[in-house]
């Protein structure tokens, strides 16, 4: 293929495509009808850990990819990633999957002690991992791709094939755009909540994903969640919600009770049984979407997916 790429959306699945093949030497074009800070990505809690991927083992490839990425992104301050210990705690009474465990990378997880553990958890691990600061790395990554000649164009696309005219490559990375596009039954939103706290509390990240609970310290607030509400496509909070978010959280630490409110939130995961990582049939047009609550986990591990999909 030739080497004027199209990659179709600016969320961290768009622009970790676009580096990774701008890096590789491709004439990249980012269209998008939202960039940073008007993405869901924006909107993301993110931190890397492999959720709700688990039955699909070419993620497993995916996250170790991406987490090597974000190890070497992290080199630089500015870019608003640093390494972060994950505490995973499993209350009593919980039956947890326990198949993430085959995703991390190796050496880099630890189980707990029950003393090491908040009231009522029976069970927890610690690791440390990438914590990605969406208000600071994504306009970050979009200056990094300008500085490497990536061109960025707002554009409301409605039929990949016309795009796929004027390009060698078009990489559709949509997110819940390819519903319509696509016209992929497979793919629907899962609505989140979350709530933000004044920042300073606690150190660590701190993950329960069968309540679900995550707590997430950033330089700018503490983001406290979540919610996982299938088929919910709007971008609105609740206010009885909130405040269930932020009684779960006061259960594991208390301290989370005093702390200022200073924000909330509502962003739509693309959801869909599988990633859809492939070429289409008899087309120069490459798929890559529908990656859940884990598109910062995969981001750059499917980005490198699409780079051998295209490399002759």
């Amino acid at each position: 293929m030739g080497k004027k790429v199209a990659v179709i959306g600016a969320g961290i699945s768009g622009l970790s495509t676009a580096y990774v093949l701008a890096n590789n030497g491709f004439e990249v074009t980012v269209l998008a009808k939202a960039f940073s800070p008007n993405t869901t990505s924006n909107r993301a809690a993110a931190f890397w850990f492999p959720y709700h991927v688990r039955g699909d083992k070419r993620a497993i490839t995916w996250v170790e990819t991406s987490y090597r990425y974000f190890k070497k992104l992290s080199l630089d301050t500015a870019s608003g990633i640093s390494f972060k210990k994950i505490v995973k705690g499993i209350k009593q009474g919980i039956i947890d999957d326990d198949s993430w465990m085959a995703f991390m990378p190796a050496n880099t997880c630890t189980e707990l002690s029950t003393k090491q553990l908040p009231n009522g958890y029976r069970q927890g691990f610690e690791a440390n991992v990438p914590l990605v600061e969406t208000q600071l790395f994504l306009p970050y990554l979009q200056h990094v791709l300008t500085n490497k000649g990536v061109v960025f164009k707002e554009a409301n696309i409605t039929d990949l094939h016309t795009v796929a005219l004027s390009y060698n490559v078009v990489v559709n990375c949509t997110g819940l755009g390819a519903s319509v596009l696509c016209n992929d039954s497979r793919i629907f939103p899962v609505r989140g909540q979350v709530i933000l706290v004044e920042p300073g509390f606690p150190d660590a990240i701190f993950l329960d994903n069968q309540t679900p609970t995550y707590i997430v310290p950033r330089q700018d607030a503490t983001i406290i969640g979540g919610t996982y509400e299938e088929h919910v496509g709007v971008e609105t909070t609740e206010p009885k919600t909130l405040e269930q978010l932020l009684a779960k959280a006061s259960n594991v630490f208390a301290q989370l009770q005093h702390k200022r409110i200073i924000g909330n939130w509502a962003g739509l995961r693309p959801f869909r049984d599988t990633v859809r990582l492939e070429q289409e049939a008899n087309t120069n047009i490459i798929h890559n979407y529908g990656h859940g609550g884990s598109g910062f986990t995969l981001s750059f591990g499917c980005a490198e997916a699409v780079l051998q999909l295209i490399k002759p």
